[in-house]
């Protein structure tokens, strides 16, 4: 189990690297010895930046692995509460009993966890954007093992 949490977060990180990397060869490319410079009378100059830069692909897989991550934490734990387990977290001890609550608990999160990426990505900190949803995710991977080895034990 130890293994195959270690080989989804080291692949998680892996996969974010060469964007990291791709989003600052942008920034690098837009400084003043960039093209900007030899273009000075371009509008772009005028607007400011861009409005929405653009994410790469890791970003917005980042978003849908921690949905579906959630969501199976969601369905395991409510499946596991059901057949006699009981939630070792605190926090949410007290709505693993009732699954609607279970639902907008896990929603608040995963809301919250992409709502704080997107104000780091546009606050262009985008290398931190993608490091807190790369640990966020090999977080829940961690929970979602967790309670796969619980259920399996239960059935």
């Amino acid at each position: 189990m130890i293994r195959s949490l270690l080989v989804a977060s080291l692949g998680l990180v892996l996969f974010a690297a060469p964007v990291i990397a791709a989003d600052e060869e942008v920034l690098i490319g837009k400084t003043i010895a960039g093209p900007v410079a030899t273009k000075a009378f371009d509008q772009r100059n005028f607007r400011g930046p861009e409005p929405n830069p653009s994410r790469g692909s890791v970003l917005p897989a980042l978003y849908v692995s921690l949905v579906g991550l959630n969501a199976y934490d969601g369905w395991s734990t409510v499946n596991a509460v059901r057949l006699g387990a009981t939630e070792a977290n605190p926090v949410i001890s007290g709505v693993a009993s009732n699954s609607g609550a279970m639902w907008a608990v896990k929603a608040g999160a995963t809301v919250a966890s992409i709502y704080a990426a997107e104000r780091l990505w546009r606050g262009h900190r985008r290398t931190e954007a993608v490091i807190m949803m790369v640990a966020v995710n090999s977080a829940m991977a961690m929970v979602a093992v967790h309670n796969a080895s619980v259920l399996r034990g239960l059935k």
